[in-house]
């Protein structure tokens, strides 16, 4: 006679230890969400703008490939309130926009499982309002570029119309 399994006593070994959070049972009204590691590297970057303007912070990765964005943490170390946002490009409309009083404010955002992916070949920027002190800190990864799909071959079409048209 087989017994059934209880979620309880579920304990994650081998290739379907990914499933053990599905057949957990929640504690304390919390939810239960299994995540899968991608097992790609993950790269941290610290960047410290001071002038106004853009200031890079993390280069255009080559052609075919795109920044996959999945932490942010922005920080004002200055002593003056500044106006913060970040680009995709130097040409790119304001993202996170933000308003940061001085010494020490910051925000943080957790992009996974919603990745923030730029356009192929595309630098991300930060931007200031005027001079002052932000630390910008990214992990992010390198993705392939999805291709653009164009047409690129042409033909010309020509018909000619026969009519017979009889009265009757």
């Amino acid at each position: 006679m087989s017994q059934k399994l209880s979620a309880k006593n579920v304990t994650p070994k081998g290739l379907r230890a990914r499933d053990y959070a599905s057949y957990r049972s929640p504690r304390y009204d919390e939810v239960v969400r299994a995540t899968e590691n991608e097992g790609v590297a993950f790269h941290p970057v610290s960047v410290n703008a001071t002038a106004s303007g853009n200031t890079v912070v993390i280069a255009a990765p080559g052609v075919g490939l795109c920044i996959r964005i999945k932490t942010l943490m922005v920080n004002n170390v200055g002593a003056d309130q500044r106006i913060v946002y970040l680009r995709e490009g130097t040409a790119g409309g304001a993202k996170y926009k933000n308003s940061m009083p001085q010494y020490g404010s910051m925000w943080n955002m957790n992009f996974i499982s919603a990745y923030w992916i730029l356009p192929p070949n595309t630098a991300l920027y930060v931007n200031l309002d005027n001079t002052g002190n932000v630390n910008v800190q990214s992990g992010y990864d390198l993705v392939k570029a999805i291709p653009d799909s164009a047409l690129t071959d042409s033909m010309l079409i020509s018909e000619s119309l026969v009519t017979v048209h009889t009265e009757g």
